[in-house]
């Protein structure tokens, strides 16, 4: 597994947690008080996608292989696929949330942060899926 695999795994494991660990805690918090704001703490977990690219480090030595043509290209694409599907989602939820409230009614201001960083969630979900589905396609002749 190179080092672009292992970021973009580490990158899913990071936000599946999040967002189990945040679930949990606003369940539970709804359940005790009626209502939430802990869970915007718990988002704090996803700095960790910051320091994921210092976490698997480029090799030292000056000769050292960090990618080919083969690995730029995967990037290329990936990054590519995952912002057409951001823009996707991105429309389709502030749309949904128009449909959802209606005409007459305004949208509460909880919800535009939400929809930024849901659909920020997914471009990263949506970028590391496409980086292990191409690397997965090229079979243990490519590796």
């Amino acid at each position: 597994m190179n080092r672009y695999q292992k970021i973009a795994w580490l990158n899913l494991i990071v936000i599946a947690a999040t967002v189990i660990v945040t679930s949990a805690a606003i369940a539970v918090e709804i359940r005790i008080r009626g209502y939430s704001t802990v869970g915007w703490w718990f988002v704090a977990f996803l700095a960790l996608l910051k320091f994921t690219p210092r976490m698997f480090k480029k090799p030292q030595s000056p000769g050292g292989v960090v990618a080919d043509e083969r690995d730029e290209l995967i990037l290329k694409r990936a990054v590519s696929y995952a912002w057409s599907a951001f823009w996707l989602v991105f429309v389709a939820l502030t749309f949904l949330s128009f449909l959802v409230v209606g005409p007459r009614n305004s949208v509460p201001t909880i919800t535009l942060p939400l929809i930024a960083l849901g659909a920020g969630l997914f471009l990263k979900v949506a970028c590391s899926v496409a980086i292990l589905v191409q690397y997965g396609r090229g079979g243990n002749d490519h590796e």
